[in-house]
């Protein structure tokens, strides 16, 4: 998607994508596991941000905001992180863990805003996020709400 495409220039042009997936999403011991952002759509709007089912894409310059909302499922007791990752590169200020019990549900937030700059107007990020379990933590993403916001 070229910058200038459209009615001018739009680099500043505010952007949301926000989507929930209650698709269950297993979660082995000892593993690391892309999620899969999109699911049911409840905003997508603007032209700065790209929705592929494990990423979120942008095509703009800017100030983001990047969240996620996570429902685990334990199946087994041990630690759980949540991260995210920009081109493959995590992203230090979005690490969170929390253990895990042996059963039941358990849920983890991990947010964080990012200044998106470049040469032009335009520029290209994928963001993705990963859950790692370690050697003993298992279960299952139940419920998974994410969200990345152009704010200028």
């Amino acid at each position: 998607m070229a910058c200038n495409s459209g009615n001018g220039n739009r680099a500043y042009q505010k952007s949301c994508v926000r989507y929930f997936n209650n698709s269950p999403q297993l979660l082995a011991a000892d593993s690391a596991n892309v999620l899969t952002l999109a699911g049911a759509k409840v905003v997508n709007s603007g032209s700065s941000i790209q929705v592929e089912p494990q990423s979120y894409d942008t095509v703009k310059i800017g100030l983001y905001h990047l969240a996620a909302d996570a429902v685990i499922a334990a199946t087994a007791a041990g630690v759980l992180t949540l991260q995210w990752y920009m081109d493959g590169v995590a992203l230090p200020c979005t690490l969170k863990r929390i253990t895990l019990p042996a059963s039941g549900n358990a849920e983890i937030h991990t947010e964080t805003d990012l200044e998106l700059s470049g040469c032009c107007c335009c520029v290209n990020h994928t963001f993705t996020l990963v859950a790692t379990t370690d050697s003993t933590a298992a279960g299952s993403v139940i419920e998974l709400c994410t969200g990345l916001l152009k704010l200028a």
